[in-house]
């Protein structure tokens, strides 16, 4: 049950945007704006202070900082801000957020003042008491973390509260391009009054004694915007939820905001009522309800700190390893600090400030999840970027590249996690523990900037000794650093998938404040009256037990798919013996291959049959009944699979034309099978396990593939022992043997026989009681089919017959409502079988360019074929069954959109993996890895979007319109598929027409086709925002019938 939420709160939540909200984001920020001024302003001056307190006589380079005064510098004011997130954080929620708001501005304004002041002629004492003010500065800084976002958040209205809380956030781009900017007027002023030489011209000379003014001044000016907006935190009334749902006075909190809003709120003071959120922090109910969040928060902030913290802080490092940045014996101690200002303040301008302001534009339109998810994507991609090919970066030439794929990363940081890593706590957990919540998930992140600052300074030496800076010890090297970075990020991208999507909810409905425990049977009895709005075979079917007739139902739609896999891909292992033996040239120097039109129709003929089954035979499931259909598809797969391998002929126009014509109605059969088995799984299924079930059908595809391979493997081994041959090069005729066209037919025959064995069993499945009672309107049949399938007595519930949805396929109402999930699924299924497609046809042509395979003139005819199929054996094995059954087993335990996202990310890292080195791959030394790697696409194609494009679209679409939205979104894949079996053809093709295949024009290559697989690959994690997670949710929940019932 729900509590009804207090006036007060729903004002805030509806409230227009109004001038407190910009007052309060501006009185928040600032604070904001000194931490980022300050924190990365002492990476502007560590590198003079080191030239003006640890200058050595006659060295070679300017002084630095030791380490462990490095270390100290810029890691104390991080320890700080860590124990304050903390103190702050706790204190926050007791005393109330507004009481403990001004003490963390004014510790920021005095300890930023004092940290400049820290005058002495010992380098010791300067040291020791400029991070003594840093440790205290931090500690202030770490406050306003969880009371800005806080405070922020219980302001805000719940349309655009994600905005204004990362806006306030957004300061701390300000804050960073304000300390670039003042460094770089500062410095330049300097310098044109204190003009110095270099420090290889003169060492001790290039540093002035005024530069000992010129850090101090940088550090101290950051105090000057907080202390003018301290009167104004001052003049902020408490938060009305703090007020109303932890103080306990919801009057007090309408009369607050009756003057913040200039509105008349009714003070509400009804008798305090029990709460289902009466647990304590830490608490067993917490840890159920908020313990896999805090783990999200917590772990996305630390990771994503170690990578953004480490980077900002150093990368003046990074810029004077690629060159940037000139050597520092080259310039003057002030020339330095301008110089170092200058590259910050252009990633500031360029990508820091920009991100921060893209996140605040979007995250209320794309949510939190996705723009956290897109930022850790991009941030590993470049940072791998930058690190593999590290040393074309560090060439003259090159250098801006670097500092553009640099400043990317910066880019999508801020427009990324560093931004919703500042939000999200703010939104998801209790008022009364909200700001301690965001503290520790804040400190997790500064305890990632600790290790960040600490260890980047010793990962980033150089490898070798004499190269390192004085004081330290031989590091990995920047490219090492970065690699490790990306890593990194990497992790950040899985650990996203605890956090909660928060976008236009209220801060009581993410925190389930607005809950309360049903006190009474009455209560209890209205919650199951809910249930029994569904009729009751259908809640029956949702709630039963997995029995035997689910595996039953498996086995008998999955073999369809077993014979359309067996089919498909085994047509790959064949066609080279087709081109041998209808295409021979004499005289040629490579044996023949099938002309490129031919080899274009033979491959994909079945789709397009495919893709007009999915089409017709989806949208007369839907008129006729699933039932009534479903035996036509089984009986032509049967029929058409002999017929292919029945294709006699000697005039290769006739056999080929011939085989065509039966592949393209056995693909018509195929393409029937997916609406129908997906359906029909999709309507035996209870809801707790369907997932598994209907991905169990398409999983039998798996086995469909491996069952071609080694059946293919074990004919081919026979007919090669029987009938011996030489190779091409030894004797072209003689290396293709008569036999070898019984060969191919009895390979593609034999798909047939597994089909054939459950025809018997298709006829007898009853309809699904979903058609029966949502599309025919018989709950009387449904209720007695259902009966006899699950041995159970069920009520007919004749009364509550009537149509549901009654709106047409495409019209405004379907459109408005699925329109964009129909678009989700038919681009994520278009895009997956380009890629899936492809390479699966054609992976002979892959591994045989890699030398895995050797080249056919090696061989002959039948070892040709045995080779090629040992080869897709081992992908089918190793990674194509295993990748589906992880899909099973998983799809109902983590959810289809998370199992599809990760799938299309690692198909994209896989594939650019393979792409970007291929030249390397192409060494025989290597051509294992490449094998593994390869394999890896293929594992995470089924354990991710080949099941899950399959799954959904027969969850989320209403019972009379499912089987059609099935075939459509099924038909767009094959479209992709053909496009696929078609382009990759031709694409595949060398560069250099003297090496294309005999017929083919010249191609961009392998390398670049597998860049373009990437790229689409990438493509369709984008599109996979569209599609909706339909985990644990009945058929009815998912496509609004019950909502129509009701």
């Amino acid at each position: 049950m729900a509590r009804e939420q207090l006036q007060v709160l729903n004002a805030l939540d509806v409230a227009k945007t109004q001038w407190y909200h910009f007052t309060a984001i501006i009185i928040a920020g600032m604070g904001f704006f000194t931490d980022a001024y300050d924190l990365f302003c002492v990476s502007l001056v560590t590198k003079l202070l080191g030239r003006i307190y640890y200058h050595v006589e006659g060295a070679e380079k300017p002084g630095t900082l030791p380490p462990n005064v490095s270390a100290a510098v810029n890691g104390v004011a991080f320890c700080g801000t860590l124990a304050g997130q903390l103190f702050f954080g706790w204190l926050g929620d007791k005393m109330g957020r507004k009481k403990v708001y001004g003490m963390t501005l004014m510790l920021m304004v005095l300890c930023s003042v004092a940290s400049g002041l820290s005058f002495g002629h010992d380098p010791k004492t300067v040291m020791s008491t400029l991070c003594f003010f840093r440790f205290w500065l931090g500690f202030g800084i770490g406050g306003d973390y969880p009371l800005s976002a806080t405070i922020m958040s219980e302001y805000a209205n719940k349309k655009t509260r994600g905005a204004f809380i990362a806006a306030v956030f957004a300061m701390q781009g300000f804050g960073i391009l304000a300390g670039g900017i003042f460094a770089i007027i500062s410095s330049a002023a300097f310098k044109a009054k204190f003009d110095a030489p270099a420090y290889e011209v003169a060492g001790a000379a290039s540093t002035v004694p005024q530069a000992d003014y010129l850090w101090r001044i940088i550090v101290m000016v950051g105090a000057i915007p907080a202390l003018m907006t301290y009167y104004w935190r001052m003049k902020m009334p408490e938060t009305a939820r703090y007020t109303a749902l932890v103080a306990k006075n919801a009057k007090q909190a309408a009369a607050d905001m009756s003057k913040v809003l200039q509105v008349e709120i009714e003070a509400e003071t009804k008798p305090e009522e029990k709460s289902a959120n009466a647990f304590a922090l830490f608490s067993k109910e917490f840890m159920r309800r908020h313990g896999l969040h805090l783990l999200g928060t917590t772990s996305t902030w630390f990771l994503l700190d170690i990578a953004f913290y480490s980077q900002n802080l150093f990368q003046k490092d990074i810029f004077s390893a690629i060159g940037w940045i000139p050597a520092a014996k080259s310039m003057n101690a002030i020339e330095e600090v301008y110089k170092i200002a200058r590259a910050q303040t252009l990633i500031a301008m360029c990508s820091t400030v920009p991100g921060y302001w893209f996140t605040v534009a979007l995250i209320d339109r794309i949510g939190r999840f996705a723009i956290q998810l897109m930022g850790f994507f991009f941030m590993t991609v470049f940072m791998f970027a930058l690190a593999i090919p590290y040393d074309h970066w560090t060439h003259k030439d090159n250098r801006i590249g670097f500092v553009v794929l640099y400043s990317l990363t910066f880019f999508f940081a801020n427009f990324g996690p560093n931004a919703t890593t500042f939000v999200v706590p703010a939104e998801i957990f209790p008022a009364r523990f909200r700001s301690t919540c965001h503290g520790i998930s804040a400190a997790s992140g500064k305890l990632g900037a600790i290790i960040g600052a600490f260890g980047f300074l010793y990962l980033a030496q150089n490898q070798d000794k004499t190269k390192t800076d004085a004081g330290y010890p031989a590091g990995i090297g920047v490219k090492n650093s970065l690699i490790v970075l990306g890593v990194v990020n990497f992790l950040g991208i899985l650990f996203t998938f605890l956090v909660p999507e928060s976008n236009g909810k209220s801060l009581e409905e993410m925190s389930g404040e607005n809950e309360e425990e049903p006190e009474s049977a009455v209560e209890l009895e209205q919650q199951s009256d809910m249930a029994k709005s569904q009729l009751e075979v259908l809640n029956a079917l949702d709630t039963a037990k997995t029995q035997w007739y689910h595996f039953t139902a498996i086995i008998i739609a999955g073999m369809g798919f077993f014979t359309d896999a067996y089919d498909l891909f085994c047509i790959s292992l064949v066609t080279k013996l087709l081109g041998r033996i209808y295409y021979r040239v004499d005289g040629a120097a490579k044996p023949g291959t099938l002309p490129p039109n031919v080899s274009a129709a033979v491959n994909g003929v079945a789709l397009c049959g495919t893709l007009s089954g999915q089409v017709f035979f989806g949208w007369l499931g839907d008129k006729l009944g699933r039932k009534k259909v479903y035996g036509i598809t089984l009986m032509l797969m049967i029929v058409c699979s002999i017929c292919s391998g029945l294709s006699f002929s000697h005039d290769p126009k006739a056999v080929i034309s011939t085989l065509c014509f039966f592949r393209f109605w056995l693909g018509f059969g195929i393409g029937g099978d997916y609406p129908l088995s997906a359906t029909i799984m999709s309507e035996y299924a209870n809801k707790k396990t369907r997932g598994g079930f209907i991905a169990a059908v398409f999983a039998m595809q798996g086995f469909g593939i491996l069952a071609g391979g080694l059946f293919a493997m074990l004919m081919a081994a026979i007919f090669d022992a029987t009938f011996k041959a030489p190779a091409y090069e030894v004797d072209p005729i003689g290396s293709t043997v008569p036999q070898a066209d019984y060969l191919w037919r009895i390979v593609l025959i034999i798909g047939a026989f597994p089909a054939a064995l459950t025809y018997y069993w298709r006829l007898k499945m009853p309809e699904t009681a979903r058609y029966t009672a949502l599309v025919a309107n018989n709950v009387s049949q449904a209720a007695a089919d259902m009966s006899k399938v699950m041995q159970v007595d069920i009520e007919s519930d004749p009364a509550r017959a009537q149509p549901t949805v009654t709106y047409g396929l495409f019209s405004k109402e379907f459109l408005d409502r699925h329109g964009l999930h129909l678009f989700g699924t038919t681009s994520t299924w278009f895009l997956l079988d380009i890629a899936f497609y492809s390479q699966n046809l054609f992976q002979k042509d892959i591994f045989s360019a890699v030398g895995w395979i050797p080249h056919a003139a090696t061989m002959n005819a039948i070892a040709e074929v045995y080779k090629i199929a040992r080869a897709q054996t081992l992908i089918a094995l190793c990674s194509t069954v295993p990748g589906y059954w992880f899909t099973v087993f998983f799809i109902d335990r983590i959810g289809r959109f998370k199992i599809q996202m990760i799938g299309f990310f690692f198909m994209t890292v896989f594939m650019f993996a393979l792409a970007f080195p291929y030249n390397y791959w192409t060494q025989k030394d290597n051509v294992i890895w490449f094998v593994i790697l390869y394999a890896l696409t293929f594992f995470f194609a089924n354990f991710g979007p080949n099941a899950t494009t399959f799954v959904v679209p027969a969850e989320i679409f209403p019972a009379r319109l499912r089987s059609t939205c099935h075939g459509i979104s099924a038909a767009l894949g094959k479209l992709g598929a053909i496009i696929g079996a078609f382009g990759f053809l031709y694409l595949a093709q060398p560069q250099d027409k003297s090496k294309a295949e005999a017929g083919f024009p010249a191609g961009i290559g392998v390398k670049n086709s597998l860049i373009v697989l990437g790229v689409v690959n990438f493509l369709g994690m984008l599109c996979t925002f569209a599609v909706p997670e339909t985990n644990g949710k009945s058929l009815e929940e998912m496509s609004g019938e019950a909502e129509e019932r009701n």
